[in-house]
């Protein structure tokens, strides 16, 4: 399964972070597969996981919280092609072998999230694999 997490700006701009492994860690720490350099997001916060064509998060104690579809994470969640995860101030788009085709749909009602990213620099954000580096 190709696992790609997008970003969207209300400017149109589209980043994709593609899940390197079967774990996956999202996370301040440098080490992490996605590294985000925000004070709202936890050190280790959260893990994705891909086993037998299934994708489940998991929060990882952040003191934030990590939310699927806007509802807290709080054991494991199966997730789907379209789903939107967030991860302190920004929200991922959930893209499973090229679906949803179009991402932008999954934000309809996000403009407050969106209208939040635009003075991000996306290029600070990578991660340890290389494989989700900017």
């Amino acid at each position: 399964m190709d696992i790609n997490l997008v970003l969207l700006k209300k400017n149109g701009d589209r980043r994709d972070f593609r899940m390197p492994a079967a774990i996956t860690i999202i996370g301040r720490r440098a080490d992490c597969d996605l590294h985000i350099p925000l004070k709202e997001v936890s050190r280790r916060h959260c893990e994705l996981e891909l086993n037998s064509g299934t994708l489940k998060i998991r929060d990882l104690n952040s003191s934030n919280g990590t939310f699927v579809n806007g509802q807290k994470v709080e054991q494991e969640v199966l997730v789907k092609a379209g789903d939107t995860l967030q991860v302190g101030p920004l929200t991922f788009v959930i893209q499973i072998d090229g679906c949803p085709v179009d991402v932008a749909g999954a934000w309809q009602n996000n403009d407050d999230v969106l209208a939040s990213l635009d003075d991000l620099d996306l290029d600070n954000l990578g991660g340890a694999s290389g494989t989700m580096q900017v």
